[in-house]
């Protein structure tokens, strides 16, 4: 089988298993079902994965690195904290909506994984965690970002907003890339209570600016 179409089925597999996995959970995914679902028979699952503990394992380590390659090119960009933050956002966004299923795996079954194979995962994960509190870090020293704030706790309020996308419903998955990205950046660097930014006016303050003149 020529190397491109033996990499495109491999993919294929872990797609279909990847939705296995998010509809069933790992106790309930099978690999006979999940052999089925691709056309194969079960020898050829177990021909790229032996087990399904490699199965849930290769799914998993896409996923994390879907994270780290796009925060690691965000994080080596020359632009403010800030600007870079909002660019952070988005790019951990686009696997929960794009690639939901891998990330849904990595999130919430790797636990069902053995301890030797967990291990790594968590490990990238906690990387993952030190690359965005640099960032925070970085915004500090900008004097963007008060100095007061405890950066990892700040890391798991924004990670675990964003995360929860990978829970929504399909009806409100639904709702575009940019929509959600622009809300959580705007929510995450202005807060609920929207602020003057560079001297422009938000909505509601030039809404109550114009009750108070009439």
């Amino acid at each position: 089988m020529p190397r491109k179409a033996s990499t495109d089925r491999k993919f294929e597999l872990l797609h279909v298993a990847a939705t296995e996995f998010a509809a069933r959970g790992y106790p309930g995914a099978s690999m006979r079902r999940i052999a089925a679902r691709c056309g194969v028979k079960p020898a050829a699952l177990y021909y790229w994965f032996p087990s399904k503990s490699n199965l849930l394992e290769a799914i998993c380590r896409y996923g994390i690195g879907e994270f780290v390659q796009r925060l690691e090119a965000v994080v080596a960009l020359a632009l403010p904290a800030e600007e870079r933050v909002r660019r952070a956002v988005r790019a951990h966004l686009e696997p929960l909506l794009e690639k939901r299923f891998y990330v849904h795996a990595f999130l919430f079954q790797r636990r069902d994984l053995p301890r030797r194979a967990r291990y790594p995962l968590d490990a990238q994960s906690r990387a993952y965690e030190a690359l965005w509190c640099a960032l925070l870090e970085e915004g500090k020293r900008e004097g963007t970002i008060p100095a007061t704030l405890d950066s990892p706790l700040a890391v798991r309020a924004v990670l675990g907003m964003c995360n929860s996308v990978a829970r929504w419903p399909h009806a409100v998955t639904d709702v575009s890339l940019a929509q959600v990205a622009e809300t959580f950046t705007r929510l995450i660097c202005h807060g609920l209570f929207e602020r003057e930014v560079a001297g422009r006016a938000g909505p509601r303050t030039q809404r109550a600016r114009t009750r108070r003149r009439t």
